[in-house]
């Protein structure tokens, strides 16, 4: 039996597997997903509803901030990049399906540290006092960018509710 016969059809099967693999071009796929982002973004922005955050680390990131109750706390202690807080949260996307939460977790307490979170996540924290809750409105580029993650879309703008709930070990600035 000649092989040599079946080899250009076996090169171009291998090639139409091959070309499956490729990803698209978020620039392209979500174009229309990420107008309508920026469009919430800016929309947002002008309600007056909500304060804008710069952090001093990062002068191209923001995050808007509505604070639903301010906490208890005399002493106004807010965490540092690699405190340790207790937080609860619920995520949701412009169209307003829940993408993550913390009350699908055992206690719904999550544990984390600023610094090893989304850009705005950590913004949002690092802005917190003990007891506050808020919505936090963050553009694509403070949350999972062009590319997404999970269920969340490439250029998705991420709306949080977080409650601050503990600092169990303030750290030192460092």
């Amino acid at each position: 039996m000649n092989l040599m016969k079946f080899a250009p059809l076996a090169c171009f099967a291998l090639l139409l597997s091959t070309a499956s693999c490729i990803k698209d071009d978020p620039e392209e796929s979500y174009a229309d997903w990420r107008a309508e982002n920026e469009e919430y973004i800016a929309n947002a922005e002008k309600s007056g509803k909500y304060q804008k955050i710069t952090p001093d680390w990062d002068k191209t990131s923001f995050v808007l901030m509505d604070w639903i109750r301010r906490g208890d706390d005399p002493n106004k202690i807010k965490p540092l990049d690699n405190s340790t807080v207790d937080v609860v949260y619920l995520l949701t996307n412009i169209e307003g399906d829940t993408l993550d939460s913390s009350f699908s977790r055992t206690d719904s307490l999550y544990r984390i540290r600023p610094d090893q979170t989304c850009t705005g996540f950590r913004i949002a924290l690092t802005n917190m006092n003990i007891g506050d809750s808020v919505e936090a409105v963050m553009p694509y580029f403070a949350g999972y960018g062009a590319y997404g993650s999970g269920s969340v879309l490439p250029f998705s703008t991420l709306i949080f509710q977080i409650k601050l709930v503990d600092i169990p070990a303030l750290e030192k600035e460092p």
